[in-house]
């Protein structure tokens, strides 16, 4: 099987999107348990499940990428820690979902090779669709490339020089990786790169053919077009890719992980926004959304700091919102008169966040509670997000029913005089400044 072959430059887009994967490190025993786009949000290793081995594999796989170690340097450094935890060869281990017992192939180099291979591609296909969405105004198409390969796939060959524009729903189903040891392509191209390749190119896709399939471990029915692998029916790059699915990550990374992804200069928060601003306005105007909530972002590490001062760890770092807080904030914002928080600066609180000028933390109130406060233009008063730390709330769960989850979640905003929040007897100011 071929391996991916690295750039010697680290891809920046590439790393981010598999850093934010490694904040949710998620055991499984067969593939089928991750489906699709659950790989976006979470790193996985079939036949994990019952190992502690999830966090070796993923540290040597995020050092290939950063470094552009080449697949043998990997196994050679990653095989010994393996095998010293028990996970190498064929063993007789119990399926967590059935508690029947039976053989299963661990560790390999062969499964190594596919382990590096699948998540190589998958995280510079995130790192290109970023690139893609980022440069789409003056390279609005894309071109698919089929790769000379031991054992050509026919209906992968028969897309090669399909040309189709970006936003084209093609892309949601193929968009490579279709497959285990795909190693297709996307380029994007310029109005003048189509007009210079001419006959090259074909502008048509080739009509699907659909077959169901059923997910043993699952019972959940899709359906795959011919030439693609089931479990990669999706777009990987985009999933990767979109700023949301990153965010989701900071729910179950470590408070000091998730404060590290947001600071850092590749975190898209930009990205994050313009999503958010989509949820936000169906969100305000009550129709059906796909989230009842949604990460917009992180507390930052001095403010974690202060709050482990004060005897409050939060138990997760991500900051949410509901859809019901939204609703509320526009009630109070139209009841207002417009004396309130403007609604483009609320439907783009991940950026609105990033640029607080100051956290604080409200001292008078019963339960532990922050402050991030703003700049509002103007407007001679600052704005405020009220964000309740370690919340308690429920959330819709897979199969029906509510679950509980814990999160440091905004419930309402307002405007308030700075001399207000310059009383140390009422708040603390955690990080940044309040100012005059």
């Amino acid at each position: 099987m071929a391996v991916a072959t690295l750039t010697p430059l680290p891809p920046k887009e590439a790393i981010a999107a598999f850093t934010a994967r490694g904040g949710r490190l998620a055991p499984t025993f067969a593939w089928q348990d991750a489906w699709e786009a659950d790989h976006a949000q979470a790193f996985t290793v079939a036949k994990s499940a019952g190992f502690d081995i999830l966090k070796d594999i993923y540290g040597a796989l995020e050092a290939a990428l950063k470094e552009g170690t080449t697949f043998q340097d990997f196994a050679k450094n990653l095989t010994p820690v393996l095998q010293a935890k028990g996970w190498w060869g064929k063993k007789a281990v119990p399926d967590p979902l059935t508690g029947e017992i039976g053989e299963a192939q661990l560790g390999s180099t062969r499964r190594l090779t596919t382990i590096f291979d699948i998540n190589m591609r998958v995280s510079y296909a995130s790192g290109q669709w970023a690139q893609f969405e980022r440069t789409k105004k003056l390279r609005p198409w894309l071109r698919y490339l089929h790769h000379d390969s031991l054992h050509p796939r026919p209906l992968h060959v028969a897309r090669h020089n399909m040309c189709l524009r970006v936003d084209d729903p093609t892309w949601e189903k193929w968009a490579p990786p279709n497959g285990f040891g795909c190693h297709c392509t996307l380029q994007s191209l310029s109005d003048r790169d189509v007009e210079r390749m001419g006959g090259q190119l074909k502008f048509k896709p080739p009509p699907d053919n659909m077959r169901t399939y059923v997910n043993r471990r699952t019972g959940e029915i899709s359906q795959v077009p011919d030439g693609i692998d089931p479990g990669w029916g999706y777009n990987p790059g985009k999933a990767g890719w979109q700023a949301s699915a990153l965010a989701d990550g900071l729910a179950d990374a470590p408070p000091a992980l998730s404060a590290a992804l947001v600071e850092a200069p590749t975190w898209p928060t930009r990205a994050l926004a313009s999503e958010f601003g989509d949820w936000f306005d169906k969100a305000a105007a009550g129709a059906p959304v796909s989230r009842s909530s949604w990460t917009v972002g992180a507390i930052d590490q001095a403010t974690l700091d202060g709050l482990n001062r004060l005897g409050h760890p939060p138990q997760t770092g991500a900051i949410t919102i509901s859809q019901q807080a939204v609703q509320h904030m526009q009630r109070d914002t139209k009841a207002a008169g417009g004396r309130s928080v403007p609604v483009d600066i609320l439907r783009s609180l991940p950026a609105t966040l990033a640029q607080a000028r100051a956290v604080l933390y409200d001292r008078q109130s019963a339960d532990p509670a922050l402050l991030y406060v703003f700049d509002v233009p103007g407007e001679n008063r600052l704005g405020k997000l009220v964000v309740r730390v370690n919340f308690a709330g429920k959330m819709p769960k897979p199969g029906g029913g509510r679950m509980s989850v814990v999160t440091n979640d905004i419930r309402t905003a307002g405007l308030v005089e700075a001399r207000i929040l310059a009383d140390p007897a009422t708040y603390d100011v955690l990080s940044g400044e309040i100012g005059s």
